[in-house]
């Protein structure tokens, strides 16, 4: 972390998304002075979303889609803390992590969404949230690999027209095609 002679004010971001990957990016390159940059994140890693459907069509391997978190805040002069936020308060302006109160004067949310659609008929059977990626990263390679043995239909349906959705269709038709089954 940069030594910041005399910090007076916190910004903390939560979350290691793609948004705030590039604030990261960007305060490397421009920082502000006497601004303490936090970082607050799971795990050293973040997954980019944006690359899915590149994984899922067989053109990057899992571990492509990861944003190096550590070597990013190092690079921003950031304070990194690994762990899950688990409350923010507004009036005393503080975020929660394990034991720990994190002070902020502006903090940024870049959490993410869940995909998981317990209420819908037949979906904890039959289908595989986008998010977490891990487990749709984990499931696919699955199912790819029994399709192209023959053991199961080389079909697979995705809830949600928008372009994320377009793209994960067209995604899965190549990987289903270059493995050598009908899509």
């Amino acid at each position: 972390m940069r030594a910041t002679p005399e910090a007076t004010h916190d910004i903390v971001l939560v979350g290691g998304g793609h948004t705030h990957a590039l604030v990261l990016r960007r305060w490397g390159m421009a920082p502000l002075p006497a601004v303490r940059l936090t970082l607050i994140n799971p795990g050293p890693t973040a997954p980019y979303s944006g690359m899915l459907p590149g994984h899922v069509a067989g053109h990057y391997p899992r571990e492509a889609l990861e944003i190096d978190l550590v070597r990013l805040a190092r690079f921003a002069g950031a304070r990194l803390i690994l762990g899950h936020a688990s409350t923010l308060d507004p009036d005393r302006r503080e975020i929660t992590v394990g034991e720990r109160r994190i002070g902020y004067d502006i903090a940024s949310i870049d959490i993410g969404v869940t995909s998981a659609m317990p209420d819908l008929p037949g979906f904890a059977e039959h289908a595989v949230p986008a998010k977490p990626l891990e487990g749709l990263a984990r499931r696919w390679a699955a199912f790819l690999d029994t399709a192209a043995a023959g053991h199961a239909a080389p079909r697979a349906a995705v809830i949600g027209g928008g372009v994320a959705g377009l793209e994960l269709s067209m995604a899965m038709a190549h990987a289903l095609r270059a493995r050598g089954c009908d899509a």
